[in-house]
């Protein structure tokens, strides 16, 4: 879990902070190993999420795709994909 606490939160709010990170981490990953053969942007997470009554900053999806990546669960590929806007948008994988 990591929270980059850039706004110098103290105490009960910081800990909520962390809390909620972890499960933003918890849940993107779940979703990986849910669908074990597909990949997916932080756009498809993003909308994944908003399917589960969760609206999440694109940064915060982004970061914990990140995080996850670092701490080996997932593989950020080569493979691209239209994203938001028409960009293309690499795709992460879970890690075997």
């Amino acid at each position: 879990m990591t929270y980059y606490n850039t706004n110098e939160e103290t105490g009960p709010q910081l800990r909520s902070s962390w809390i909620q990170t972890a499960r933003q981490e918890e849940l993107i990953y779940q979703m990986f190993v849910w669908n074990p053969t597909l990949g997916f942007s932080p756009e498809d997470i993003e909308l994944r999420c908003l399917d589960l009554n969760k609206l999440w900053p694109i940064t915060s999806i982004r970061r914990a795709m990140h995080t996850l990546t670092k701490a080996g669960k997932l593989t950020k590929t080569d493979e691209l994909r239209k994203g938001n806007y028409g960009k293309n948008t690499h795709i992460w994988r879970l890690n075997d």
